[in-house]
């Protein structure tokens, strides 16, 4: 059975480390994000586990999705950049450097 899919109707609750890695941050941040009421709390399993509902976390990243808003949109518009490597050091300054050696 696929476990990624959930039942109309039923509630799929997960664990931190499906948490962390949908959300991509540390365990640090994640709790961070929770003291400070911008992430969803944890459902109390037992004295020392907890999980979190897979609909409350997927609403959490879909909010952050769309607070990317316009700047995002216009960013995707804009035509493809030059893709030829430039070096770090700008040949002017590299050729003063060489010259002083």
């Amino acid at each position: 059975m696929d476990t990624t899919k959930t039942v109309p109707g039923t509630r799929r609750l997960i664990r931190i480390r499906e948490v962390l890695q949908l959300c991509g941050m540390s365990r640090a941040t994640l709790y961070r994000e929770i003291k400070l009421h911008t992430f969803p709390a944890p459902v109390k399993l037992s004295a020392r586990s907890v999980a979190w509902l897979h609909d409350d976390v997927m609403q959490w990243i879909d909010a952050r999705v769309a607070q990317r808003g316009p700047a995002f949109q216009a960013y995707r518009q804009l035509e493809p950049c030059d893709t030829r490597k430039v070096s770090p050091i700008s040949p002017s300054y590299r050729q003063a450097r060489e010259k002083s050696k």
